[in-house]
């Protein structure tokens, strides 16, 4: 019964061995909110300006390393938060760090995620759209196999449907490099 009251009134004071590798773990938890934030923030400025990620090198402080990690440089002379993370990057005692190009990549599709998902809402509530179908062969958003009219149209009317987008709400359409949409068979 002793040992019970004596861990009650401890646990009322805020005295437990708990307390205090909780209070460590509530820190380290905040810096890795901050520095994930930090990151976000990067990608989002890269992506909003139309900007290269990486280079030809993924290290800190080498040649061509690229805009996102010249950008983490950078930040590191002004914000505590970064000249943190930076330090425990460069003595290695973190071995993930969130500045490699799997955790760009993730974030740029999560990102382009939520962009395509206020888009879809914004067409919604107008209810009528426009479409331009853009048809060269060195950037994919849909895989096309067939592009022949037909096989166009197959592949558009699909990807609407799935984004919950009615096709009869459709009023006008565009196609860039559609010389397959010309002739009377396709």
């Amino acid at each position: 019964m002793n040992k019970l009251f004596e861990m009650r009134e401890r646990l009322e004071c805020n005295k437990t061995i708990d307390k205090v590798a909780y209070e460590q773990f509530k820190k380290e938890r905040d810096y890795w909110k901050e520095v994930i934030f930090r990151i976000i923030v990067l990608v989002k400025f890269l992506a909003k300006h139309g900007l290269a990620f990486r280079g030809s090198n993924e290290k800190l402080y080498q040649h061509s390393n690229g805009n996102f990690l010249g950008l983490v440089e950078m930040l590191e002379e002004f914000d505590p938060i970064m000249k943190e993370h930076v330090r425990r990057i460069m003595s290695d005692e973190l071995h993930v760090h969130y500045l490699g190009h799997n955790i760009q990549n993730e974030l740029i599709q999560l990102l382009s995620h939520h962009v395509k998902t206020e888009i879809i809402k914004k067409i919604k509530q107008a209810k009528y759209y426009f479409i331009i179908l853009d048809c060269t062969p060195d950037t994919r958003f849909l895989v096309v196999d067939d592009t022949t009219g037909k096989g166009l149209f197959e592949v558009t009317s699909k990807k609407l449907e799935s984004l919950g987008l009615d096709i009869n709400d459709m009023r006008g359409q565009g196609y860039e490099n559609g010389a397959n949409m010309k002739g009377k068979h396709s």
